[in-house]
């Protein structure tokens, strides 16, 4: 009740969850729409981490279907995020598995 009903500590949750599903059943339009969503209620309502987290999912989204411009955009965004949220050791390890995404 209380989750469809908007609340804002769990929207952002819902739609990265409907995005991800959305990637498992191969819609993708949909998907990229619930990540995009994910984004704009995370940053909407000051969830930083879950901002940074959305960026990196989107992110990994796009790597999977061929998108390195995308891609790039998303990793670099969640990096930023993470580093507003005093999460060095996260973008340190992004930096890692990304190697080849340049600031």
């Amino acid at each position: 009740g209380w989750a469809k009903n908007g609340n804002v500590n769990v929207v952002h949750y819902l739609r990265i969850l409907g995005a991800e599903l959305a990637v498992l059943n191969g819609k993708n339009e949909k998907a990229k729409k619930s990540f995009n969503a994910a984004i704009a209620a995370s940053s909407r309502n000051g969830f930083l981490q879950d901002r940074a987290l959305a960026h990196e999912l989107t992110s990994a989204y796009f790597k999977a279907q061929g998108d390195e411009f995308w891609r790039n955009y998303h990793i670099e965004c969640s990096r930023t995020s993470y580093q507003e949220w005093g999460c060095s050791e996260k973008v340190e390890q992004l930096y890692v598995r990304c190697k080849d995404v340049k600031e």
